[in-house]
C-alpha cells in the first residue's frame, strides 16, 4: 500500500472514531516514515486514547527530544506540557529544555519554516544558513536555564479541533495564546456582518493580543485551521513575567502594532482585492502618525500629498461655510478602518476639507508615490477609491444643499 493510501485510510480511521484501527495504520505510517514527527504526534495521542499511557508517554518523550534538540522550542513545550497532564512526575524532557536553553543561548530558539504540513527529525540543520530560513520565536528569546523552565511552567495547555472557534469577535479575554501545534487563522466582522480572514499562523506565532493589551474586547475572531495545541498565559503571570523581561512586553506590543495593520487593511473595502500574501509587504508601505484630541491632520486648502488610513481613533471631517469664513460645516466622523485624502491624490488639486482628530488617534499614512505604486500593480485599488471619491463629493453636495447654500 502507497504512503499516500496508507495516510488517508489512517485520517478517515480518526475521523470514524475508530482509535484501535487508526491506531494500526499510524503504527504503520511511522515505520514507513520515522522522521515524520507530525506522524509520530499522532501515534502518540492514539496510544493515550487507547489506553496505552506509558507508551504514549515514551513516545512523546522521543518527539519532544526531536523538536528541542533541533531548536522547535515552541512545539517542544507543547508536548512536555502533554508529558506532564499525562505523568506530572516525568520532568526528563523540561530539564533538557532547560540545559538546552543554557548551552545554545537565545538563537536555539526558533520555530517552524511556514506553511509547513510535515516536520521530519532529520529536515532542519541548525548551521548559520539555516538560521536565516526560519523565524525566532519572540516571546521565548530572552529566557534560557531556569527562567525558561519558570515560563514554561506558568503556561497552560488547550487543545481545540479544526474549525473550532478560540474566541469570538467582541468577547473579552485575559489570555495570550502561544500557537505549540498546529495553525489558526483570524478573522475580522465587517460592518455588513461578514467575516473575513485577515492573516493565517502557525507554530510559534501569538495572538490574541490587541484584546490583552488593550484590556478591551477582541475586533477579530479566532478560528482553529487544523487541530491545535495552544500555549496559554494569563495577564496577571504576563505581568510578572514583563516586571523581569521587559523585552517580552516590547515583543508583544511590537506584534500588536503590525497585527492591527494587517486588519485594518483587510477591513478597509480599497485593499480587498490584494491577496491576503500580498497585505503583509504593503503594510509595510505605510508610516504610522499619532495625534491627540483636537489636532488638525490636514487643513482645507493645503497640498495634499498622502492618502491616510485610521488605524485606531475618530476623526472630525469639516468643510468651510462660504457665506462665513470664520464657521465649519460638518460632512462626517469616521473610524477604524476608514479613509481619507484621496480626493488631493487622485485630482493633483489642495485639500477639500479640513480633518480633525476627536480623540487619540493613529493614521497609516501612504505617500503619492507609494499609492501610485500600489494602483500599478493592483488597478482595483484606484478603481475603488475613485468610485468613493465621487460618492463623497456627491455626500458633500448634498449637506451643503440641505444647509441652503
Amino acid at each position: 500500500m502507497s504512503i499516500e493510501k496508507l495516510r488517508n485510510k489512517a485520517k478517515r480511521a480518526l475521523l470514524d472514531g475508530k482509535y484501535p484501527k487508526a491506531l494500526e495504520f499510524f503504527e504503520d505510517l511511522h515505520k514507513a516514515e520515522p522522521n515524520d514527527l507530525r506522524t509520530y504526534v499522532k501515534l502518540a495521542e492514539l496510544r493515550e486514547k487507547t489506553g496505552d499511557s506509558v507508551g504514549a508517554v515514551k513516545d512523546y518523550i522521543l518527539i519532544a527530544k526531536a523538536y528541542a534538540e533541533q531548536g522547535f522550542v515552541v512545539q517542544a513545550i507543547a508536548i512536555n506540557k502533554i508529558i506532564l497532564r499525562i505523568n506530572p512526575e516525568q520532568t526528563e524532557v523540561q530539564e533538557r529544555l532547560k540545559e538546552l536553553s543554557s548551552e545554545r543561548g537565545d538563537n536555539w530558539a526558533v520555530s517552524t519554516i511556514t506553511p509547513q504540513d510535515h516536520v521530519r527529525a532529520g529536515d532542519v540543520n541548525l548551521g548559520k544558513q539555516a538560521k536565516l530560513n526560519v523565524k525566532r520565536t519572540p516571546l521565548l528569546a530572552d529566557l534560557s536555564g531556569d527562567e525558561l523552565e519558570a515560563f514554561i511552567d506558568s503556561l497552560t495547555l488547550k487543545t481545540f479541533a479544526a474549525d473550532e472557534h478560540i474566541y469570538e469577535y467582541g468577547v473579552e479575554s485575559d489570555c495570550l495564546y502561544l500557537i505549540g501545534m498546529g495553525s489558526v487563522r483570524l478573522k475580522i466582522q465587517l460592518a455588513s456582518g461578514d467575516k473575513r480572514i485577515f492573516t493565517r499562523l502557525s507554530e510559534g506565532d501569538f495572538f490574541g493580543e490587541h484584546a490583552f493589551m488593550s484590556h478591551t474586547a477582541h475586533t477579530d475572531v479566532a478560528v482553529a485551521e487544523t487541530e491545535v495545541s495552544l500555549l496559554m498565559i494569563d495577564r496577571e503571570t504576563f505581568d510578572v513575567w514583563v516586571k523581569k523581561y521587559v523585552k517580552i512586553k516590547d515583543t508583544v506590543e511590537s506584534f500588536y502594532r503590525q497585527r492591527v495593520l494587517d486588519r485594518v487593511l483587510a477591513m478597509t473595502p480599497v485593499f480587498e482585492d490584494v491577496p491576503e500574501d500580498a497585505r503583509m509587504a504593503l503594510a509595510e508601505k505605510f508610516n504610522i502618525r499619532s495625534f491627540v484630541a483636537g489636532d488638525v491632520v490636514v487643513q482645507e486648502g493645503d497640498p495634499g500629498n498622502s492618502f491616510f488610513l485610521i488605524r485606531s481613533g475618530h476623526v472630525e471631517v469639516l468643510t468651510s461655510d462660504i457665506k462665513n469664513n470664520s464657521q465649519q460645516i460638518a460632512l462626517s466622523v469616521m473610524g477604524e478602518g476608514a479613509f481619507f485624502g484621496e480626493v488631493a491624490l487622485l485630482t493633483d488639486k489642495p485639500r477639500t476639507a479640513t480633518v480633525v482628530a476627536k480623540d487619540a488617534l493613529e493614521l497609516m499614512e501612504l505617500t503619492r508615490k507609494d499609492f501610485n505604486a500600489i494602483t500599478l500593480e493592483y488597478p482595483s485599488v484606484r478603481s475603488i477609491v475613485e468610485l468613493y471619491q465621487k460618492k463623497r463629493v456627491q455626500d458633500t453636495i448634498k449637506t451643503l444643499m440641505q444647509r441652503g447654500r
